[in-house]
């Protein structure tokens, strides 16, 4: 098996592969073949009998990967002649842990059969644990309890832990639904998500005996994608690994892109702290993608600070050029997206499944798909629904359903209680039968009830209410456009307001795409004109929703997320929206924290290094905000690309952009600098002239607005000014990313 392993892995694949006594990490940059050398290295262990096949555990973090991971581990063991009797130990945290529990959770308090709560179950219960403790779900959303529960969890707290010794993570209110939630959980025989993982950390923390029996039975441990464990992971690979140490890591810290859900780059940087005899390996040949591709990524990745010291080759060809391509906004971008993809299936052989188009937030998938069915190009979206598909959207587009169509009975029960109102479904159902026994609509059914006793006062006056707001907003609607009604209607049901309250991840993702209908409902009115009506809209609308059903194993182009991104690849790769403050995004630029700016680099590094042959990175100068046309800088990430590897096309370029923003402007001879609103007027920051702030000057930030300087700090890239806004708001910012206008 040795010589078979030498034979056909290059030198460091095949030394990691073959060092299989005590702890081993293994650092495999994008592309490097880290999956082969763990299913060689797992089938020689196997074979040269140190451990039978059930008696080596293998994490990873996907299903698919997997799945993968045993078909290929079972090929080689086939191979040579290796019989396997027993289900092998290869899958995700969660599913381990799930198997172990079922056998060991009575020490627990719980039965063997319990249930596994979804993230809809989850906060479902929370919100009958708020009525239960009188918490008003509109002052203090469920899901903010949610999200700190979950990170509690995450951390691997229990309730009394967070009590005794991590009170800063939650306020007595907050630890109080947490203790109520776990009881809950308790009595139905139930655990969430997080709770797969930290129950089996507590059963192995307080019954040592199971702990035990486990580090036994598992005489190899090896994990995939380290790089994205958070600390109750990281706890459990330790306890399980304590006795043997026959521990290998596998990841790569500069793919490190997962902080938001609780994932900590420390557990592999700090590998060789834990285990100070720890032996390690560099996979930095990259097989996947052309030199230049390789070499432009590697020259980003290598200005952040925490990583370890490797540089990623390739030996393929140098490929082409990486194309640098500047437009006016978001819709010439996206055409310019569609013409180069049509000359790639047209002209140069390519199928619409060799090109994935990558974005930072979801809500930039809206006008790419617009293009993309305009020419007729079937694509397919990966990781979420289509624009027009998504929850947000959909309630919104009942609003103008029910508005142009009051007879809409399915709208009216979508948006009856949308944002919450107090009308639950009891009352619908009850509106439903009133409904069919009066042979009137539902919206008629809501006033039938308030005035014939149908439901009780209260609910009655709920009912009039909605009625009341859906009439209100019929009136105004022959008055407005289609995009001022639109608003009109976000701000009568307060729908965003409550989004904001929330304050979460997916609350901000949810505004974002409801920002992009705005955006696309200005765009229809200046398309159409006089033709701009409510009516021909969602007719459209409804044309779009047909034509949009693309077969999931058709041959389409991909459109998804960076973070989705990882561990795929495609032969063309665009990458759009590489603007300051889109990508990288205002809270990593504007944070005090440089990680959150390095994190957003090495999601950079991570969609360049999807692409195999040819690689597209695209940026607008304006892009529109709620309607508002916003004037953005190319991100720093295109500057960090050395000139060698890249050729930038740009019809809207002039030099004093150039001279002002880029720090090393690149000589563009043959582009025509066409006429475009001038920058030099605005009083932004100069990295030439960084005195320019003092204290006590008046300064707006696009986000936050007009405020004044009460402290400035340091000098030159890493100067920070400290601003009292008018809602009496301090932040922090880091001068050269702020965007700070001098008033």
């Amino acid at each position: 098996m040795s010589n078979f392993i030498e034979n056909s892995l290059n030198t460091a694949q095949a030394q990691a592969a073959l060092t299989t006594k005590g702890p081993v990490l293994i650092l495999a940059g994008a592309g490097s073949g880290k999956t082969r050398v763990l299913t060689y290295r797992m089938a020689h262990i196997i074979t040269q009998g140190d451990a039978a096949p059930h008696e080596i555990l293998a994490v990873t973090f996907t299903n698919k990967a997997a799945r993968e991971m045993k078909d290929r581990i079972l090929s080689l063991l086939h191979q040579f002649e290796i019989p396997v009797y027993e289900d092998l130990w290869v899958s995700t945290f969660h599913s381990i842990c799930v198997k172990i529990l079922k056998s060991h959770i009575e020490y627990l308090g719980y039965d063997s059969s319990f249930t596994i709560y979804d993230d809809g179950d989850q906060l479902s219960t929370i919100k009958k644990i708020l009525r239960h403790l009188n918490i008003n779900d509109k002052i203090y959303p469920a899901k903010t309890f949610k999200s700190k529960i979950n990170q509690a969890k995450i951390l691997g707290l229990t309730p009394k832990e967070v009590a005794e010794n991590f009170s800063s993570l939650m306020d007595e209110q907050s630890l109080l639904v947490y203790k109520t939630y776990e009881m809950e959980m308790r009595k139905s025989n139930s655990l969430d998500f997080n709770d797969l993982l930290l129950k089996t950390y507590h059963l192995f923390k307080d019954h040592p005996q199971v702990l035990e029996h486990y580090q036994n039975k598992f005489k190899y441990i090896m994990v995939d994608e380290y790089q994205d464990t958070n600390k109750v992971q990281y706890l459990l690979v330790k306890m399980l690994s304590s006795a043997h140490e026959n521990l290998c890591v596998v990841g790569d810290e500069d793919q490190s892109i997962y902080s938001w859900r609780g994932a900590d780059i420390s557990n592999i940087l700090n590998f060789e702290k834990d285990f100070n005899d720890a032996k390690t390996f560099k996979l930095e040949q990259n097989y996947r993608s052309t030199k230049n591709i390789v070499s432009a990524a590697s020259a980003i990745i290598q200005n952040n600070t925490q990583r370890k010291d490797k540089v990623l080759f390739s030996e393929n060809g140098d490929g082409s050029l990486i194309t640098v391509k500047e437009e006016m906004n978001e819709y010439e971008e996206a055409k310019y997206a569609i013409k180069e993809i049509t000359d790639l299936h047209n002209n140069r052989g390519y199928n619409y499944s060799d090109i994935a188009i990558f974005y930072r937030t979801n809500a930039q998938s809206r006008v790419l798909e617009e293009q993309l069915r305009t020419n007729h190009i079937p694509y397919k979206l990966i990781g979420g629904m289509r624009f027009y598909d998504r929850l947000e959207i959909k309630d919104i587009i009942s609003y103008l359903k029910v508005i142009l169509n009051p007879k809409d009975d399915n709208a009216i029960k979508r948006i009856i209680n949308v944002p919450a109102r107090g009308i639950g479904k009891t009352t619908v159902t009850k509106l439903e039968d009133i409904a069919q026994q009066q042979n009137i609509t539902m919206l008629e059914a809501c006033v039938w009830a308030a005035e014939n006793k149908g439901v009780h006062s209260g609910t009655a006056k709920k009912l009039l209410a909605f009625n009341n707001l859906i009439q209100s907003i019929s009136m105004e609607s022959t008055q407005l456009s289609l995009a001022e009604l639109y608003r009109s209607i976000l701000d009568k049901t307060q729908y965003v307001t409550k989004l904001k309250i929330e304050n979460t991840n997916e609350s901000q993702a949810r505004i974002d795409n409801l920002e992009e209908l705005n955006n696309a409902l200005v765009q229809f009115e200046n398309e159409r004109g006089e033709d701009a009506t409510l009516q021909n809209y969602l007719e459209e609308m409804s044309l779009i929703s047909d034509l949009d059903k693309v077969d999931s194993n058709a041959n389409a182009v991909t459109l998804m997320t960076l973070h989705i991104s990882k561990g795929l690849e495609f032969p063309n790769v665009f990458i759009v929206g590489l603007e300051e403050g889109l990508f990288p995004s205002f809270q990593s630029m504007e944070a005090s924290e440089p990680e959150k700016m390095e994190e957003e680099r090495r999601l950079a590094y991570v969609g360049m290094t999807r692409a195999k042959e040819n690689l597209y990175l695209t940026y607008a100068k304006q892009r529109k905000i709620w309607g508002q046309e916003k004037h953005f800088m190319p991100s720093p990430f295109i500057r960090e690309i050395p000139e060698k590897y890249t050729q930038f096309k740009g019809s809207y370029r002039r030099p004093s952009f150039v001279d002002r923003y880029n720090s090393k402007p690149r000589k563009s001879p043959s582009i025509d600098f066409d006429a475009v609103p001038s920058y030099d007027e605005e009083r932004v920051y100069d990295p030439d002239n960084e005195n320019g702030f003092a204290k006590g000057m008046q300064v707006k930030h696009p986000t936050f607005g007009i405020g004044a300087i009460y402290k400035v700090e340091g000098s030159g890239e890493t100067q920070k000014v400290s601003v009292m806004f008018n809602d009496r708001n301090t932040r922090k910012f880091v001068v050269k990313y702020a965007r700070l206008e001098i008033l």
